[in-house]
């Protein structure tokens, strides 16, 4: 299999040297988006957004867009780092990036990493679900963040609070994401929601006095609210119930998928999803020794 792993996908000389360990791995040759024709597959560097002009989406167009199979390395999943965009672990799918778009291979699993990805990244995939916690956690996202697939993040968030108030009378606090953007509206947001009973606005900026780390809010959270929100992860491998809006989130498949469930959300066995979520990120280690690939490949 000849596989063209595209240097015009990544921006940053960091994204380029993954896509390098990548290319080492799997016997790939380092090359740009208008010259694959001779080849089987491509490897690209993020997500792609149509509506971006940038280089690198236009790269990412490109391949995507002319209907080859396609390998994407994308954002971490268990234990992603707050303070740097660069990253030493990645997610890898088959044509896709989210839980119900990409091939990740499941069906060729033949041993279970969970202990491996989650021990080095220092979390336990046996946790016990937690059973207590002062409040619900509602998680925004990144506005325009190609995890939404189009969704109003803002629109979400108030009919996802207006929804919890008809199940639930628990404080609910709001987290918007760390990198704002239009952060006029966010505001606007706020004040319609603080004049809401018992909801509150948590600071989120990491420059800020106030801010409160994920992991320590998740400490005394009875669930998460999410759309296809990381912080989902977040919440089901430190022991919080989470409750998924959209298929397409990494937890969906041990989270609640309905907001009705709030007082009763899902609590069951999380084992199988922990060997999966496992085979869904690579250490750039991983990507050198062809590891990544051999799983990675089969799903090509």
């Amino acid at each position: 299999m000849r596989v063209a792993v595209i240097e015009d996908t990544a921006n940053h000389e960091q994204y380029k040297q993954v896509l390098e360990s990548f290319a080492k791995g799997s016997g790939g040759e380092i090359t740009n988006s208008d010259n694959v024709g001779n080849y089987d597959c491509a490897v690209i560097f993020g997500s792609y957004k149509k509506e971006r002009g940038r280089a690198q989406h236009k790269g990412k167009g490109k391949i995507i867009e002319s209907g080859m199979p396609y390998v994407q390395l994308e954002t971490q999943l268990i234990g992603r780092p707050i303070d740097t965009a660069f990253h030493t672990e990645f997610r890898v799918g088959v044509n896709g990036f989210l839980w119900d778009d990409a091939n990740w291979g499941f069906g060729h699993i033949e041993q279970d990493r969970s202990k491996k990805v989650f021990g080095r990244n220092g979390y336990d995939p046996t946790i016990s679900w937690k059973e207590d916690g002062e409040y619900i956690l509602l998680c925004m996202q990144k506005v325009g963040d190609a995890s939404l697939r189009g969704a109003d993040v803002f629109e979400w968030t108030w009919l996802a609070v207006e929804r919890l108030r008809q199940h639930t009378q628990r404080k609910i606090v709001i987290r918007p994401h760390p990198l704002y953007r239009k952060s006029t509206i966010h505001q606007a947001l706020q004040k319609q929601l603080l004049k809401l009973a018992n909801v509150h606005w948590q600071e989120a900026d990491v420059t800020k006095p106030n801010f409160i780390p994920i992991e320590e809010q998740l400490k005394n959270a009875w669930c998460t609210v999410t759309y296809s929100s990381g912080t989902g992860i977040d919440a089901v491998i430190n022991g919080v119930p989470n409750v998924a809006c959209d298929t397409g989130s990494m937890a969906y498949e041990v989270s609640s998928k309905d907001i009705a469930e709030i007082e009763k959300p899902f609590r069951g066995d999380k084992l199988e999803w922990a060997n999966k979520i496992a085979h869904c990120q690579w250490s750039i280690e991983e990507f050198k020794s062809g590891e990544c690939w051999e799983h990675v490949s089969k799903s090509i």
